[in-house]
């Protein structure tokens, strides 16, 4: 076993409360305009937001991630060359949104979005001139500078947001507020930053990055059509308006899920990254995949308890779904967040072709929706679709990891079976619930107190460890001291 430390984590707690509050701003920014602007209105600017993460997407040569998972991070040629990539990045996206904006209006089905397509490119544009200091500070586990940018862009959002929404009452309002986060994410970047700003070319580093960001950026567009996908889908198939209704449900478990996927992915790359010391490598990699099974079913079934509340509580009646459609969607949210375990393995080894391969395969999405629109109809559908997608990419995405890893082909095959099992029995319970039959409704929960006796005593050192994480992250004792005794550090 090596004698080498990890290096002590600077701004754990800073990093999570700001990740936190950056979500529940998100989560108010779409509040505030489902209130104010109804269904249809939310539904276009969806559709402005969609279109951004769609060109976001497919330039993404994970240039900032190479700096935290290159041995030569901290040089200061490959930041320069990671700031150049950022300003092509930022143009190139600019271009693409004004060259393009006629079309995309068109193919969305609102044509009146042209002019603000163009408006909407100012963001990205903007975006390219971040100082990516913050991240090569995460190789020494210092989260201090990406949790006060994300903190101040997202607050500064939802007040410009806020105060559109009100000014001029249509989804306009959207641009105002993310042309606002990009400003003050470019200027709190420069400001945490302790290496100068520098854009140059560094040959010595451009072939390796290069082989790391192939991938990824082909990678980019099956990301965003995978991740997204529902969305354009139900826009096509079913309109704006049930886009509008659809977005504003699943966006309330999305900004929890990206929250914790943001800070898990954070705290575990530098670890998965970082092979030197074999026996703190392997308890990384047992956390992260105990970790993010547990994380993605609480995240499920609290969702599914609270969103029937919830959804009519923040947006009001007329955004009221079906409890098997809120069981659905928690359930597909779930499965993309449960990916990020193979996933985050896969850019820590440098192997990001595997990320790329999952990431095709959730390409089955689309016929699976369409299967399911003729069978099921309506939202039910179209999401069960996805939900297979995503299982058969997570299943895939394990195997390839465990290969490259060289361990057992079906490593982690319990914690799958159990995320399936417990998936498949929630929503055959709501589904009984939903349609009156009693008996067999009774069944499943008591197959689910059973399901929860045995998730709970095969992973109860790992639930030890979560709980002892969210007393470190804290900083509080919130739980029970007894219920820690035996967690590992």
């Amino acid at each position: 076993m090596s004698g080498e430390r990890e290096p002590p984590r600077r701004g754990t707690k800073a990093f999570l409360a700001a990740s936190g509050v950056a979500q529940i701003c998100a989560l108010a920014r779409y509040t505030v305009l489902a209130r104010i602007l109804g269904p249809e209105q939310l539904g276009l600017a969806a559709i402005l937001i969609l279109t951004a993460q769609f060109f976001d997407s497919v330039t993404d040569s994970g240039s900032d991630r190479f700096l935290v998972q290159d041995r030569d991070g901290n040089d200061r040629a490959l930041l320069g060359l990671t700031h150049l990539v950022s300003i092509g990045r930022g143009i190139a996206i600019a271009l693409g949104l004004i060259i393009l904006s006629g079309p995309i209006a068109s193919l969305s089905g609102a044509p009146q979005l042209a002019p603000d397509i163009v408006v909407l490119a100012i963001a990205p544009l903007l975006m390219g001139l971040v100082h990516w200091d913050y991240r090569r500070q995460q190789r020494e586990s210092d989260f201090r500078g990406e949790g006060r940018i994300v903190l101040a862009a997202e607050v500064v959002s939802l007040i410009v947001t806020t105060g559109a929404a009100l000014a001029v009452r249509d989804f306009t309002a959207i641009l105002y507020g993310l042309i606002a986060r990009s400003l003050v994410t470019v200027l709190m970047s420069h400001l945490v930053a302790r290496q100068r700003y520098a854009a140059r070319y560094a040959s010595e580093y451009a072939s390796r990055l290069t082989r790391f960001a192939w991938p990824l950026m082909i990678n980019g567009l099956l990301i965003f059509i995978g991740g997204q996908g529902d969305r354009i889908f139900i826009s096509n198939q079913l309109g704006v308006a049930a886009l509008g209704h659809y977005s504003a449900v699943i966006l309330l478990i999305y900004y929890p899920s990206a929250m914790l996927m943001r800070f898990m992915t954070t705290m575990f790359l530098p670890r998965i990254s970082d092979r030197r010391d074999v026996a703190a490598w392997k308890r990384a990699y047992a956390a992260l995949g105990g970790q993010t099974m547990l994380a993605g079913l609480a995240m499920q079934f609290g969702f599914v308890l609270v969103a029937p509340l919830a959804v009519p509580l923040l947006y009001g009646e007329q955004f009221a779904v079906a409890w098997l459609d809120i069981a659905l969607i928690a359930t597909l949210q779930s499965a993309r967040f449960v990916r990020m375990w193979p996933v985050t393995a896969a850019i820590g080894l440098g192997r990001s072709h595997i990320v790329m391969i999952g990431n095709a395969v959730r390409m089955i999405a689309f016929p699976a929706a369409f299967a399911g629109l003729m069978l099921i109809d309506g939202i039910e559908g179209i999401v069960a679709g996805f939900v297979l997608a995503e299982l058969l990419a997570f299943v895939l995405g394990l195997a390839m990891a465990n290969r490259a890893l060289e361990h057992p082909f079906f490593l982690g095959g319990t914690r799958l079976f159990y995320y399936v099992a417990g998936s498949a029995l929630l929503i055959a319970f709501v589904l009984f619930q939903q349609t009156g039959t009693w008996s067999a409704a009774a069944m499943c929960g008591a197959l689910l107190v059973i399901w929860a006796f045995g998730v709970m005593r095969a992973e109860w050192n790992m639930v030890q460890d979560i709980l002892a994480l969210v007393d470190r992250a804290t900083g509080h004792r919130l739980v029970p001291a007894w219920l820690l005794h035996s967690a590992r550090e």
